[in-house]
């Protein structure tokens, strides 16, 4: 009898527990949109990042061929907590060991997108109704100077 308790006991504690967990879960809030370079066009491919300045809760989304993506915080779409938000759009581009690869910028963004510390991008998202963004990026080579002094 007492093994039968100690399993019972093992059972409502785990139970508690995993009550307990879910119900820690903020708020989340629908939130879709668009990644496009500032020249024009969609980013093919990458991933969309939010940090809640509030909360410090990350939601994030793959972004698909079209410009497209869907946030996720805790399980797929849910999208993310209300509030601001530091936003990056991340890419990750291999190169390296390809033999005759020579880099190209062409659907690249800009690497000070995929940092907090350098985006610039602040997202606000309202509680409710879904939240629709559009994020604009530079391109890889759309803020460097230019080099005139080889004509």
């Amino acid at each position: 009898m007492l093994s039968r308790r100690r399993i019972h006991g093992a059972t409502l504690a785990l139970f508690f527990l995993t009550a307990v967990g879910c119900s820690d879960h903020l708020p989340t809030y629908p939130v879709a949109g668009k990644v496009e370079f500032t020249s024009g066009g969609p980013v093919h491919v990458g991933t969309v990042e939010l940090k809640s300045r509030q909360h410090g809760v990350q939601a994030r989304g793959q972004i698909q061929p079209d410009g497209s993506f869907t946030l996720t915080t805790y399980k797929d779409g849910d999208g993310a907590v209300a509030g601001t938000h530091d936003c990056v759009v991340a890419q990750f581009v291999m190169a390296e060991g390809i033999a005759g690869h020579r880099p190209s910028t062409i659907g690249v963004i800009d690497r000070r997108f995929a940092s907090y510390s350098t985006s610039g991008l602040t997202i606000e998202i309202s509680p409710g109704e879904s939240n629709h963004l559009l994020i604009e990026v530079q391109g890889a080579l759309e803020h460097q100077p230019v080099d005139h002094s080889h004509n």
